[in-house]
């Protein structure tokens, strides 16, 4: 029996008139806080219905909706004794007020928490600026609502609507083999699904012209893996090869390569993260790219050419094509095939839907639970045996200044030693592997509809190009990245974006692919400019200026943009706000 505590008179008065104040107070709420509250009511006339007690249930649920809302248009005008008598009731009925009492006591106390309800379907703004491509997501993603349950909703609807008919319940005996495959159908439309205790759920889609962006959460029975994080500070999870995506207007389904998410630990147990797609991945002919690859190779057959040798290289392969540099778009002024009439120009239409089949979710270990072996001693030595047999430094100081011959022998000991290491740990040749990486195993399939959102899009042609038309050819403007479409068939340059600050512009972060994608995020694009500049130049000297320590001091003097201006093949100054 629970010991009895004894307060002084005037301090339970105190007390009572504290609680008074506090049960008489309004707490408006937030739309998805009354919402959620809403819902945790009408489970328990639910729960009320099913036991019989509904009478007083419903006064109890009037009850709490006054002192959560005010909803009755006025204050409780309660007593510290009526307060008393309503906690007895409350004890009466605990299995049926548990979900309203921990929602009123965590709503009201912490109004924080209750704009965060629910997780799914508000991802985006979980993840805020922590993401690389981030922004106000709200007005233009789509909310994936589970499917599955708004069929079961409907189930329900159409059974009060038959009343109890006969004819209904017997036309519902004889198409048990058509529900049972209903069933299935609405848990393929589900948008969460749980495999040996993991569970993915997807919560936000948005797509535009120049990608695809699908937020969802991960949650694990068990604590999440130890990952290893980035340093912008980012768990370094993805999806693996093995995950696939099939886009109707597509003929086959492809691998997503790649698929790095963007995203964050919300908990212990729960990551929640964004998919990003570029539309480049999501417009791959890969039987068209097969067909033109077989008759290229033939191509090169029929000149003599064998791309399978051990001293292929496309230097050779263009001094043999009487080409100044390899290019596959240059073949046909050699002879070869033409891309063209190979591979289809494949677009993104406005709706479409993707089935996405997700084949186990792997994450780096931190770096001091990676147990990669080292190369062993023996295959250490007997390479610096070889090299010194040969007369060769095994200094990396010395390794310009040798001789061609000498650098070729060093490769050729260098892979051998290498070769000899996987064959000893073959599965530290895998990218991911047991050593460097965990893996949680599943098989998770969604089918998600989608459509193209191009509202606040904007596209420019700027032609920042050289003589012969190579170069930056337009760009594209979206709420949250802005691209360049480049023509550089022979890589010769490097496109600059520099926001109206003279700043360069941001990439996305793991969730980019493409070096031609700025994420905007806070920048002012106002106005931006755009330079092309030589390739090797640009890696070389101009992008450690920008990026040296000293760089503040040096702007005092001269500017990247102005040193930009100063080297540039070519620039262009783009203006995006509507009064220039």
């Amino acid at each position: 029996m629970a010991k009895k505590l004894d307060f002084d008179k005037e301090k339970n008065n105190r007390n009572d008139n504290v609680i008074e104040e506090i049960m008489q107070a309004d707490f408006p709420l937030p739309k998805q806080a009354e919402d959620a509250k809403n819902e945790a009511f009408s489970r328990i006339r639910e729960m009320a219905a099913a036991s019989g007690h509904t009478e007083n249930t419903e006064n109890m649920v009037q009850r709490l909706q006054e002192k959560s809302t005010g909803s009755s248009g006025k204050k409780s005008t309660g007593t510290a004794k009526s307060h008393k008598k309503f906690k007895t009731v409350y004890k009466t009925a605990l299995g049926l007020t548990a979900a309203a009492a921990v929602f009123s006591t965590v709503c009201i106390t912490n109004p924080a928490f209750a704009e965060n309800i629910p997780l799914v379907g508000n991802v985006f703004k979980q993840l805020g600026n922590s993401m690389g491509f981030y922004g106000d997501y709200s007005k233009y993603a789509k909310q994936l609502t589970d499917s599955a349950e708004d069929a079961e909703l409907a189930d329900t609807n159409e059974s009060q609507e038959d009343g109890g008919n006969p004819q209904s319940a017997q036309a519902e005996d004889q198409n048990t083999t058509e529900n049972n495959n209903a069933d299935k159908t609405k848990d393929n439309e589900s948008y969460s699904k749980t495999v040996d205790g993991t569970t993915v759920t997807l919560s936000e889609v948005y797509c535009n012209e120049m990608a695809l962006y699908l937020s969802m959460t991960i949650h694990t029975e068990d604590k999440f893996p130890d990952t290893f994080i980035t340093s912008d500070g980012k768990p370094n999870i993805k999806l693996s090869e093995n995950s696939t995506v099939k886009y109707d207007y597509m003929d086959e389904k492809s691998n997503l390569f790649n698929a790095y998410l963007d995203g964050k630990m919300l908990d212990d147990n729960t990551y929640a993260g964004v998919l990003r797609i570029p539309v480049e991945d999501m417009t791959v002919d890969d039987a068209g790219w097969t067909k033109f690859y077989e008759v290229r190779n033939a191509f090169f057959k029929e000149k003599g050419i064998d791309v399978d040798s051990e001293d292929f290289s496309f230097d050779k392969l263009a001094q043999a094509l009487g080409m100044d540099e390899y290019s596959d778009a240059k073949l046909p002024q050699v002879g070869g095939p033409a891309i063209s009439d190979y591979v289809k120009d494949i677009k993104v239409p406005d709706r479409f839907t993707m089935e996405l089949d997700l084949k186990d979710i792997v994450g780096a270990l931190p770096e001091n639970q990676d147990t990669t072996p080292d190369i062993p001693q023996d295959l250490r030595d007997e390479y610096n045996q070889k090299m010194e047999e040969h007369g060769i430094s095994t200094d990396d100081a010395d390794y310009e200044s040798l001789t061609e011959e000498q650098k070729n022998l060093e490769h050729q000991f260098f892979t051998e030693m290498w070769n000899e290491y996987y064959e000893r740990y073959p599965e530290a040749n895998e990218g991911d592997n047991r050593y460097n990486s965990w893996t949680l195993k599943g098989d998770w399939k969604f089918n998600v509809d989608v459509e193209k959102n191009t509202s606040d899009t904007v596209e420019k042609d700027v032609n920042v190009v050289d003589e012969n038309g190579d170069g930056v050819l337009s760009i594209t403007k979206t709420p949250f990245e802005i691209t360049m479409k480049m023509q550089d068939p022979e890589t010769k340059y490097f496109a600059v974006m520099l926001d109206a600050n003279g700043d360069i512009m941001p990439y996305g972060g793991v969730a980019n692919s493409n070096a031609d994608t700025y994420a905007i995020q806070d920048r002012d694009v106002s106005t931006v400019y755009i330079y092309l500049c030589d390739y090797y130049e640009y890696m070389d000297e101009l992008k450690g200026y920008y990026w040296s320590d000293d760089y503040e001091e040096k702007a005092k003097t001269k500017t990247f943009k102005q040193l930009l201006d100063e080297r540039a093949v070519a620039s262009a100054e783009v203006h995006f706000d509507k009064d220039k």
